[in-house]
């Protein structure tokens, strides 16, 4: 129970908006790689946090319908943190709405 507190603590700290801190992001990334369904809660937890604008906005930058593109979206982006191919600094630019390529390409599954 401990363990699903935390994660959703920082997948919402992660998704809403709030910039965690460095050891937070850390712990987060730590968690999802030991963990599938710390994965799968904050997929979960991300693909709630759309209206129809960021559907409509991330089915044009996943290529997938609107009613997919959150859970695709978020996937991708889940999956990233988990390998290290987004780093703290870029989750703090998405958070911020700056999209660099880097960051598109993740969304777009390249």
């Amino acid at each position: 129970m401990r363990a699903r507190i935390v994660t959703v603590m920082i997948a919402i700290g992660l998704l809403t908006g709030c910039v965690p801190t460095r050891q937070d992001y850390g712990a987060y990334v730590t968690l999802l790689q030991g963990s599938s369904r710390a994965r799968s809660e904050a997929v979960k937890d991300c693909a709630k946090g759309f209206d129809a604008n960021g559907r409509r906005g991330a089915g044009i930058v996943t290529n997938v319908s609107d009613k997919d593109a959150p859970r695709v979206a978020c996937e991708r982006f889940v999956a990233a943190v988990v390998s290290g191919r987004l780093t703290y600094d870029d989750v703090v630019d998405v958070r911020q709405h700056r999209f660099t390529p880097k960051i598109i390409r993740i969304f777009q599954g390249r």
